[in-house]
């Protein structure tokens, strides 16, 4: 897992403690995300009480593309995760993606347990994190919203502790608001812009700097 691949500079993790989260029983989206006139990604996801599941699907010369699929605790907590790095595009039948990656993130106390089966066969390590961290995979902004729903959980004002799949770094992100329906979201120099809904959900961002636009569909 620690080789996912980093698509943007900077890692991302948000709280918006001010909103109000909907508390439908099941969610399912999908997320559009563009660099300038190019789509670079299109993330697809289902969310209930006790599970989140996605696929996040990379414009790139490979057709990568990475199946999630975690487990969510009351507190919004991520206690599991699994990921599946594909090459090749979609089954289509007569051709079909090219596993590259499995991993599996345990996440208990301070700790992140990772298991991966990669080109270097299976691997595992024990990394240190922060309590309540959530993992983040690199464009995936339906994981970006479990983010917000834990801070809002855990009444963590405008930080939270964020698991980086793509390293195994842990980054602590901060945000404020910009009005009743937007975030300011900074770590380190890259800044962000979040729309949220009125059910709390992650409708849209902008990175600025990057000319990056992410639309819900």
């Amino acid at each position: 897992m620690m080789c996912l691949r980093i698509l943007l500079r900077a890692c991302v993790v948000l709280s918006a403690p001010s909103i109000a989260l909907g508390q439908s029983a099941s969610d399912t989206g999908a997320f559009l995300v563009r660099h300038g006139r190019d789509t670079v990604a299109t993330e697809r996801f289902i969310r209930t009480a006790t599970k989140l599941e996605g696929t996040l699907a990379l414009r790139n010369r490979n057709n990568t593309s990475e199946r999630y699929a975690a487990v969510l605790a009351p507190d919004a907590t991520v206690p599991l995760i699994e990921v599946t790095v594909q090459e090749g595009g979609a089954d289509t039948g007569s051709a079909r993606p090219k596993i590259v990656q499995r991993a599996r993130v345990i996440f208990k106390d301070d700790s992140a347990a990772v298991d991966e089966v990669g080109r270097a066969g299976l691997v595992t390590r024990i990394l240190s994190t922060e309590p309540g961290a959530v993992p983040y995979l690199n464009l995936s902004f339906a994981l970006l919203e479990q983010a917000i729903r834990r801070s809002r959980a855990a009444h963590e004002g405008a930080s939270v502790p964020f698991f980086n799949l793509g390293g195994g770094q842990t980054v602590i992100a901060r945000i404020s608001p910009l009005g009743p329906d937007s975030l300011q979201l900074d770590i380190g120099d890259t800044r962000f812009h979040l729309m949220i809904d009125a059910r709390g959900r992650l409708v849209g961002a902008r990175i600025p700097l990057q000319d990056v636009v992410v639309e819900r569909k």
